[in-house]
């Protein structure tokens, strides 16, 4: 099936959708720079770190010498724990910025980074070809103090950005501002990777006491003294996780009653310490981990809870961004298909999490905007390495996921986003999956993987990300083609959904070639007259309509119009969706009564059929807006234009593509209005707004851009002299 009509058009005037929705409106996806201060649990203090917390809390109070500090260690050495006291004691020391950002992928990072710069002050004028320059440029500028930290830069040249981290020119920089200071957490603390500017500060393993201090937080005095809890923090390496992990199970089993705890069960740490021993374990950290992580799975299987140890191997399957488990692992769909799941249910589903939580191999989160509003676990990435992850099992829960009423529900229609937004990165990792397992995974399975790469790169274009998606899609079509050949319909309606991102982007020129060939190869293998060629020939019109060739665009406008009311009559909403285009071309040729009854007609329907709160009346709305704007019927295009902002404001929020459209409209009219103060202020949010999310090359923001610079210079020249 392919795409549904309705990317953004390049132009003033927009192109009509054809989602349909229903009940109230989804929020669009959010992004938060909020440390995850609730993860700092004050039962548990941070041991072993007090000097790098008070070198770090010095530089915030007394002045930081610019530079980047690294804090690296391996994974489970406690550096996130390390932040969360920093931030939790800068919290009472007054008012100070603080932000916080996942490096994990590039795109929330990029996102964080540029939420930064709005915070920050960063106008529509500054840093337009080089958001970076103009970040660090306000950062050290600001009139406050801040702390910025980046969790998890595993992947360094995500942190490169328009430059190199090691030259100074990426998005972590040094800086000049005395209240500032920049940290980074991560397991690299090799000096050419971060440049001589860096300071690095290793996290290695505990001492002793401190070791024996996590054992005793975790477990309590009755798993024993002092002494053996030192030998036993010896014995796991002083690993913070480690630690954490092996008290919690101690504390787990004296919770229990004596009376039903098994035979050989370690109670203490000197028991503990002996089944390490019996178990073989080296001080490797990772040996050290695994047998901590099958003692406490069988503690869980002990306890009854028997699928905890299948559970986890299922849980790793999984990429490092939150599993919604509400989605991924419905307990019908985890029994029909995982191996050893069978009789899984949804009360031991969630008793089993629960009790995994307890002991520390998962971590439970709370439903947030952050990770859709669903509910997630997150699985440390050692516990995932040692958990032996199956990619088939993924791709088979993926398939599962994906035939939710939730998830059915297209990308493009806002009630689909929480579900999305959650789901995304694992669809995304199974797309990588897909490509470097082609010889461990089926043909079927390498398809699954791409059909779910697909929707989330549709949703990424959704949100208006539109070069993270274009990339997918390019991935995409190399397995398509790989798969199942270039005449396949999966890999031609690949190639549309390219096409369609391209025109997103204003790369119209590029968008036509493949435009056409889309709509020749529906041709040749459904038909002329299949939808799916209509819809690729519909498509074709409107970017010929936006490179300004309106004789073509009608051409195959009308083409598409006369076969769709043939097939589905008048108020088809596929013939309505074309009908739209051609009242835009209508609009273009300046014949603007003509434009302005049919959208007077559309706007009629899609209320009826519609509402108002639907993608397909506001964009109806903003057109009709703008041809009263062009009549000179000045007030009525100010309602309408009201009218359409409020109801995309509702539907995706205001920085969205669509909704700055309609807030480009609202400053055009309240311009005509003489209301220029008005105008001018909705302009400078539109260019804000446009910058961070299309970036300062995109058509629409250069646009909205020139519109600012003629209000502000149509002002200067209307002052007295």
């Amino acid at each position: 099936m392919v795409a549904q009509l309705g990317a953004v058009a390049a132009g003033r005037m927009e192109v009509a959708q054809m989602v349909v929705t229903s009940g109230a409106p989804s929020p669009p996806a959010l992004v938060t720079l909020a440390p995850p201060v609730a993860e700092r649990d004050p039962r548990y203090p941070l041991r072993g770190r007090e000097a790098l917390v008070e070198e770090l809390l010095r530089l915030c109070v007394t002045g930081s010498d610019g530079r980047v500090h690294v804090v690296h260690g391996m994974s489970g050495c406690g550096k996130t724990a390390l932040a969360l006291e920093l931030v939790h004691r800068l919290s009472a020391l007054g008012r100070r910025r603080v932000w916080w950002v996942d490096a994990r992928h590039a795109a929330p990072f990029t996102a964080g980074m540029r939420a930064i710069a709005r915070q920050v002050g960063l106008g529509p004028d500054e840093g337009r070809d080089d958001a970076a320059d103009a970040l660090w440029d306000m950062l050290n500028r600001s009139s406050h103090p801040w702390l910025l930290f980046v969790d998890n830069a595993e992947d360094l040249s995500v942190l490169d950005g328009p430059g190199r981290l090691a030259a100074g020119t990426g998005w972590l920089r040094p800086h000049s501002h005395p209240g500032g200071v920049v940290v980074a957490a991560t397991r690299h603390g090799v000096r050419r990777l971060w440049g001589h500017a860096a300071v690095l500060h290793a996290v290695g393993p505990l001492g002793p006491d401190h070791a024996a201090q996590v054992l005793l937080d975790h477990a309590g005095e009755q798993a024993g003294g002092l002494e053996d809890a030192r030998a036993l923090g010896v014995r796991l390496g002083g690993l913070p996780l480690a630690l954490s992990m092996a008290g919690s199970y101690l504390a787990e089993v004296n919770a229990m009653p004596g009376a039903l705890r098994d035979a050989g069960m370690p109670f203490d740490f000197s028991s503990y310490h002996r089944t390490l021993d019996e178990h073989g374990s080296s001080l490797n950290p990772a040996r050290v981990i695994a047998s901590a992580w099958q003692m406490s799975v069988q503690l869980l299987h002990q306890m009854g809870l028997v699928h905890a140890g299948r559970l986890l191997t299922v849980l790793a399957a999984f990429g490092e961004a939150p599993i919604p488990y509400t989605l991924l692992l419905r307990p019908a769909a985890v029994s029909a298909v995982v191996s050893g799941l069978s009789d899984l249910d949804g009360t031991t589903l969630w008793r089993t999490l629960r009790e995994l939580a307890a002991l520390g191999l998962v971590d439970s989160l709370d439903v947030s905007a952050q990770h859709g509003g669903l509910h997630c676990v997150r699985l440390h990435p050692l516990i995932r390495d040692i958990a032996q992850a199956e990619t088939t099992t993924a791709v088979t829960l993926i398939e599962q996921a994906l035939q939710l009423e939730e998830v059915r529900v297209p990308p493009e229609d806002p009630h689909s986003w929480a579900a999305w937004q959650a789901l995304a990165p694992h669809a995304l990792m199974l797309l990588q999956h897909a490509e470097t397992e082609q010889h461990q995974l089926s043909a079927v399975q390498r398809t699954v993987c791409a059909d779910a790469a697909e929707l989330a790169a549709r949703y990424l274009q959704a949100q208006g990300l539109f070069p993270q998606a274009r990339a997918e899609f390019e991935r995409i079509l190399t397995i398509r083609r790989e798969v199942w050949g270039s005449e396949h319909l999966e890999t031609i309606t690949t190639q549309h959904n390219l096409a369609c991102v391209l025109h997103d982007l204003g790369r119209l020129q590029e968008a036509e070639p493949v435009r056409t060939q889309v709509w020749h190869a529906f041709e040749r293998v459904q038909g002329a007259d299949h939808p799916d060629t209509l819809t690729a020939r519909h498509e074709l019109g409107r970017l010929l309509h936006d490179l300004g060739r309106l004789d073509g665009a009608e051409e195959h406008l009308r083409s598409v119009f006369t076969a769709r009311l043939h097939t589905g009559g008048e108020q088809d909403p596929h013939a309505l969706a074309t009908r739209h285009e051609l009242a835009r071309v209508l609009h273009d040729r300046g014949d603007l009564e003509a434009a302005r009854a049919e959208y007077d007609a559309l706007l009629a329907l899609r209320l009826r059929q519609l509402g108002e709160d639907h993608p397909s009346t506001a964009t109806t709305r903003h057109n009709h807006a703008c041809v009263l704007h062009d009549l000179g019927r000045l007030p009525e295009a100010h309602d309408e234009c009201r009218l359409a902002m409020a109801a995309r404001t509702r539907l995706y929020g205001f920085a969205h593509p669509k909704t700055m459209a309609t807030a480009h409209l609202m400053a055009t009219v309240l311009h005509a209005l003489s209301r220029d103060v008005e105008a001018r202020t909705m302009m400078e949010q539109v260019c804000e707004a446009g910058l961070n999310l299309l970036g300062a090359d995109h058509p629409e923001t250069v646009r909205y851009a020139r519109t600012l610079a003629r209000l502000i210079q149509e002002a200067g020249s209307d002052d007295p002299q």
